[in-house]
């Protein structure tokens, strides 16, 4: 069986702003996931978020589904970049060029996802664009 609990600390918050100069904290957050198999806790973990949200108008459950939503859509672009565009085996000397990669890859999936036939995925809407590039365009407003 797998529990997560979510605590809310809103007393730190000004803290972690001031000390740690991370602006708009408001929330700091404690995600809890607990496995227990034959009544045994076999593992538990702890992550921690900070959020510029105000706890007094989010309940802890939409905080718990906020920080799981974020992940999973976090995840799916990192998986995207890096199995599709091998973002992560590029090696980048001159300063400054790792950060524009990452944003040109990050713009490649957006426009793919936007842009592209619907109902395909991703790799199947690249092959496409490069077919159709002016149904890419037609298809993001152009």
């Amino acid at each position: 069986m797998i529990t997560h609990k979510i605590f809310i600390n809103t007393r730190d918050a000004e803290y972690v702003r001031k000390t740690w100069n991370v602006p708009g904290c408001r929330t700091l957050i404690c995600k809890v996931r607990r496995v227990v198999k034959n009544g045994k806790e076999v593992s538990c973990t702890k992550r921690y978020f900070v959020s510029s949200l105000d706890a007094s108008l989010v309940s802890a459950e939409r905080f718990l589904v906020l920080v799981c939503g974020h992940w999973q859509v976090e995840s799916r672009l990192h998986l995207m970049k890096d199995r599709w565009w091998d973002e992560d085996i590029h090696v980048l000397c001159r300063p400054g060029l790792g950060e524009i990669w990452s944003s040109l890859t990050s713009l490649a999936v957006s426009l793919l996802w936007w842009g592209g036939e619907k109902g395909k995925s991703l790799p199947k809407r690249a092959k496409a664009v490069v077919h159709r590039p002016l149904q890419c365009l037609k298809n993001l407003g152009y």
